[in-house]
């Protein structure tokens, strides 16, 4: 059917210049190079000239706009097409022509041949086809973004990561082509606006939401470094560090993959410029300024769309790490912090490697080392074993504290990893190599001077003044031992929930410095250490003849068991107050007693609670309550009916609690008996025990008949 005409003074006319026969515009294109040819405004075209201009190579990316029947130029909406239409769906080769027309300018049937241009492939690898800019027009001033246009994704997909990284819904702006008033769809296909500049703008009445939100986005950020310096520095995956770089999920079907290197040109990438001027396809001479741009507001280029904003925001912090890492090993570590500066002796200031060094062998200054005996030898062997575990033992905790602790320190001052807790992690590990470097510099060090200065026999007696005092010497190691499995049980929840630590600990790891140990086996160091001493001694006491350094040997071996003993009795007087706590989780309070009011009540609670883990009314606080017995009874009070309890006998408590149904809990439903003041004997019917409790003056005031299962268990509970 023919199309209704406008009156002539409203009809739209053609405005290109060469067109002969003033006929009705059907498209509309707003992009920059089509307003030059009319100086003013959007260009409006025919069919015969819209073919033929945008026919062309250099024009044939311009979205067109289809003009109504009736003219509005206010009404229009986006064309099925930005380019000439195809001969074909399937193919993604593109054929243009023009036939002949009549005399009001109209086509003639399409039945007609065409005069065929040379077959191109669209989308080419240009760059510029396959990505389009982003800019923002808010007053915050954000940076332009360069987004893929993939194929077979809607522009609404393809946005998503992106303002989801700039906490921006992309339900409150619109999205705009280049100098177009009109709101673009984000069920286009983006592909479609490889090449250009949209526009991002606020909805009416959500502006003061959207700049917020993304103020406080852009405050919150970190800077971003090149995704394949971090993949290289952290010595991770990439698909770890910025998810899928190459990812075919994002990429358009029949694209080669392309990493940035490639794809810019370029391996380092300058500094950010200044955006593009709104307009066309970029100029071909223009493409090393373009790259620069790209690189510098590249966010996710080939990334997945499903990408969350904390992955974003972790991924910017592993980058971070990554290049604070760099610098270290690039410009050297960070310097100690003043916590970490200990006190520091002449040796030290300069330079622990040089206080520490030690000879090769123990001959090269003793002097006519040839003359000795072979026992001698072996003597002099075993105190240099001594002198030489102990300057190596030094070198592993600094290890510790000026590479683990004093780079994470570092990095806290930085903002990262300041979840981690150091004292948690490391314990007291500074007061540890405090206490070593004191005795190196009082006992080890005046041992080695007088050798090298005498060249007399390494004497085990000048161990003696050191050794004597090892106990208060050593006491930090006390606590450091019973930390010691929380250090490591936080260490592993660490490396399990936190991806940043585990890239700090990867590259710590690696570090010369660390030897290939890893930091666990640097943790439990000092624990071996203290066990050593006395394996070291016992063997420079067997190959000791002299009775006076023998005696010396032998006290300085009991004094360093003597400290073990002592810290082996803390942790096992620790590791029974943690059982008797999860017992006492097990166990509800004794309530017999009720006040009868609420203020009665709440000061009465302060006395009724239990609490297993204090001392022992007149012993000494190393004197742990340890549990003795548990099981189940059948219990029998006077002439009352049996009844199933649940009985806990401590070295000087007996509890009687009943089973909760609910959870593996119990209920204390008696007082509980001081076993002191309780009398226990067995009764004639077999399995059964009666125990009677005293009070102060020696009265019974109650008695309780229990049955066990069987025997044996009855005699093991009397």
């Amino acid at each position: 059917a023919a199309e209704p005409c406008l009156p002539e003074e409203t009809a739209l006319r053609c405005q290109n210049p060469d067109c002969s026969g003033e006929r009705r515009a059907a498209k509309v294109c707003h992009h920059a190079e089509c307003r030059q040819l009319t100086r003013s405004g959007p260009l409006s075209l025919c069919e015969l000239c819209d073919g033929r201009l945008h026919g062309a190579m250099h024009f044939d990316s311009h979205i067109r706009f289809d003009l109504p029947p009736q003219g509005s130029v206010l009404a229009r909406h986006m064309s099925t097409r930005s380019c000439p239409p195809r001969t074909s769906h399937a193919s993604d080769v593109e054929e243009d022509g023009e036939g002949p027309a009549d005399s009001r300018g109209e086509r003639r049937s399409s039945a007609l041949k065409l005069p065929k241009k040379k077959a191109r492939r669209r989308h080419t690898d240009d760059p510029s086809k396959e990505c389009f800019t982003l800019k923002f027009d808010l007053s915050v001033n954000i940076e332009a973004e360069i987004v893929p246009a993939v194929k077979k994704k809607s522009l609404g997909e393809v946005l998503l990561p992106v303002f989801e990284r700039k906490a921006i819904e992309l339900g409150k702006v619109d999205i705009y082509l280049d100098q177009s008033h009109t709101p673009l769809s984000l069920q286009f296909e983006a592909y479609r606006f490889g090449g250009h500049h949209l526009r991002v703008k606020a909805k009416p009445g959500d502006e003061l939401k959207v700049e917020q939100a993304a103020r406080d986005a852009k405050s919150a950020s970190l800077p971003i470094l090149h995704p394949t310096r971090t993949t290289a520095l952290l010595g991770l995956a990439p698909e770890l560090v910025l998810g899928c770089w190459e990812g075919t999920d994002s990429l358009a079907p029949g694209r080669r993959r392309k990493n940035m290197t490639e794809f810019l040109g370029d391996a380092s990438i300058p500094s950010p410029e200044p955006a593009l001027p709104s307009g066309g396809s970029l100029p071909a001479n223009g493409t090393d300024t373009w790259k620069n741009r790209a690189a510098s507001r590249f966010s996710g280029f080939f990334g997945s769309g499903t990408s969350t904003g904390s992955f974003g925001r972790e991924t910017e912090k592993l980058e971070q790490l990554a290049s604070r890492l760099h610098a270290y090993g690039t410009f050297g570590l960070p310097k100690l912090p003043p916590q970490l500066r200990f006190d520091r002796d002449s040796w030290e200031e300069e330079g622990d490697e040089a206080g520490l060094a030690l000879e090769d062998s123990w001959q090269q200054i003793i002097r006519g080392a040839e003359a000795l005996s072979r026992r001698q030898c072996h003597q002099q062997e075993a105190i240099w074993e001594l002198l030489h575990t102990e300057a190596t033992y030094i070198r592993k905790l600094k290890v510790i504290t000026d590479l683990f602790l004093c780079c994470l320190l570092n990095l806290q001052e930085s903002g990262l990893l300041c979840e981690v807790d150091a004292v948690r992690l490391f314990g007291n590990i500074g007061e540890i190599i405090r206490l070593h470097r004191e005795l190196w510099r009082s006992v080890m060090a005046p041992v080695l001077t007088k050798a090298r200065r005498t060249g007399a026999l390494l004497d085990p007696i000048d161990f003696l003044n050191g050794f004597k005092m090892f106990g208060s010497l050593f006491k930090p190691y006390v606590r450091y031992c019973m930390e010691e499995e929380g250090c490591m049980e936080y260490m592993r929840a660490l490396l399990r929930d936190s991806e940043l630590f585990r890239a700090y600990v990867t590259w710590a790891e690696k570090h010369e410095q660390c030897s290939r140990l890893k930091l666990s086996d640097m943790l439990v160091k000092p624990h071996q250490r203290l066990t050593k001493y006395p394996l070291l001694l016992k063997s420079v006491l067997k190959k000791t003849d002299d009775p006076r350094a023998r005696d010396a040997i032998t006290a300085m071996i009991g004094s360093v068991e003597h400290f073990i003993n002592h810290v082996n009795s803390r942790m096992r007087q620790r590791q029974e107050r943690q059982r008797l706590a999860a017992i006492l989780d097990r166990i509800d309070a004794y309530e017999v007693v009720e006040g009868s009011t609420d203020e009665v009540d709440k000061l009465l609670k302060d006395f009724l609670r239990l609490d297993l883990t204090a001392p022992i009314p007149g012993t000494s606080p190393e004197d742990t309550r340890q549990l003795l017995l548990e099981g189940g009874l059948r219990m029998r009070e006077g002439k009352d009916s049996k009844m199933d309890v649940y009985c806990f006998l401590f070295t000087d408590l007996f509890l009687i609690t009943k089973p909760l149904k609910k959870a593996e809990r119990t209920k204390v439903i008696r007082q509980p008996l001081l076993v002191d003041k309780v009398v226990c004997r067995e009764l004639r019917d077999p399995g059964s025990f009666l125990l009677i409790y005293l009070n102060e003056l020696g009265s019974a005031v109650a008695a309780y008949t229990f049955q066990a299962s069987g025997q044996s268990l009855c005699r093991s509970w009397v």
